[in-house]
């Protein structure tokens, strides 16, 4: 990327970010580390907590173009599928990477700061007002007192209940939620192995153990809201005889196709990313990845003066894609999930192995050429065959 914005601390911000979250960070460093005069407001006394654990593909690399060492705190090369009357092992090419939210937070805000950016705790966004050629963000500190900045361009990083998408009158998006528990890893379990068990009787979804390491995990599921997730989860770590350390949990928002990220309000521009836009999978509820791509993307337009580009159309099929799947998959039960666990056979498995769930459509063709019998299995589920889309 190329600019010829120039740094002046002395001077208004060019881009104000609302949200440290990761892609508001990520964000805010690309867009610093080309001479934009960033600054990134969130409301929170400090970067990073709650803690979470995380689990993401390796694409999280080739995204942020670095490693993330300091959030990493383990790696599972293995996943072991279960289905009611049926398993299957997955060997991945590259394994998945175990990271700490709160970790990955702080190496981001410190990317974003060494790079130029402004980073400002403490303070509120109330809303905004239009003016000649731009807006007026109304901001209140820890004190009370309320801020006015100038801005032109707006991006909302706000997350799952986002104000500036409120402010920009976006509607909400659905939201899931998660819940995972912190355990000792039990007898058997291997700290090199992701575990997940699919059981449509009792969620739509999926349970995980997630090692992150050699002796602790986290068991999680997503459930429709936090008293569904509370009692699912607690009677299948009373199943699985594990006893919870401590709980972490989080409001996802559902992807919802069509709906832009971005608006024009009096000559100004207003973006959003991550959680913010919904940039989440709704296959597995994972939004890390896919949130820097969106950073990425509205970068990219800032910078070069103009909309959303090649990059966001992409992570739009990709997210479409996933969407889709997702409503095929809410429409097996026990038996056809017995029947799709039983189709990862060998050529399947490579297949899985070599492509990242954040290459869902590669992975998809490739998964249906080597094994037909998938696409028999998801015809039969088609969701427009009940007029569900």
């Amino acid at each position: 990327m190329s600019s010829s914005f120039k740094v002046s601390r002395s001077q208004p911000p060019q881009v104000v970010i609302i949200g440290a979250s990761a892609a508001g960070l990520f964000t805010a460093y690309l867009l610093a580390k080309e001479g934009v005069r960033v600054r990134l407001f969130d409301e929170s006394e400090q970067l990073g907590p709650p803690p979470r654990t995380l689990i993401v593909t390796s694409r999280i690399c080739d995204v942020l173009g670095f490693v993330p060492r300091e959030a990493i705190v383990h790696q599972t090369p293995h996943v072991q599928l279960f289905s009611p009357g049926r398993s299957a092992s997955i060997h991945l090419r590259q394994p998945d990477l175990i990271i700490e939210r709160e970790a990955l937070i702080r190496l981001l805000a410190n990317k974003a700061r060494a790079a130029g950016a402004e980073i400002c705790l403490g303070d509120r966004f109330l809303g905004l007002e239009p003016e000649r050629g731009g807006l007026v963000l109304r901001l209140e500190n820890s004190c009370g007192h309320v801020e006015h900045v100038r801005t032109r361009v707006l991006i909302g990083a706000d997350g799952a209940s986002s104000q500036v998408a409120r402010a920009m009158q976006r509607d909400s998006h659905q939201k899931v939620f998660i819940l995972q528990a912190r355990v000792v890893l039990p007898p058997g379990a291997s700290p090199d192995t992701t575990q997940v068990w699919f059981d449509p009787r009792s969620t739509r979804y999926f349970y995980w153990l997630i090692p992150e390491s050699q002796d602790r995990g986290v068991v999680g599921l997503i459930a429709e809201n936090r008293h569904q997730a509370r009692r699912t989860l607690d009677h299948f770590l009373s199943v699985q005889n594990l006893e919870p350390l401590d709980y972490q949990s989080a409001p996802v928002p559902f992807y919802t196709p069509n709906s832009a990220p971005w608006r024009r309000i009096s000559g100004a521009r207003i973006f959003l990313v991550g959680d913010a836009a919904a940039q989440v999978k709704v296959t597995t509820v994972g939004g890390v990845v896919t949130g820097l791509r969106g950073a990425q993307a509205v970068a990219r337009a800032i910078l070069q003066g103009n909309n959303l580009g090649q990059e966001w159309r992409a992570l739009e099929r990709e997210l479409k894609l996933h969407l889709f799947v997702r409503r095929v998959l809410d429409h097996l039960g026990p038996s056809d999930y017995d029947q799709l666990l039983s189709l990862v056979n060998a050529r399947a498995q490579r297949v899985l192995a070599a492509r990242t769930r954040d290459e869902a459509g590669p992975a998809l063709f490739l998964s249906l050429l080597v094994e037909p019998r998938l696409f028999l299995l998801a015809a039969r589920h088609f969701p427009w065959r009940n007029g569900t889309v």
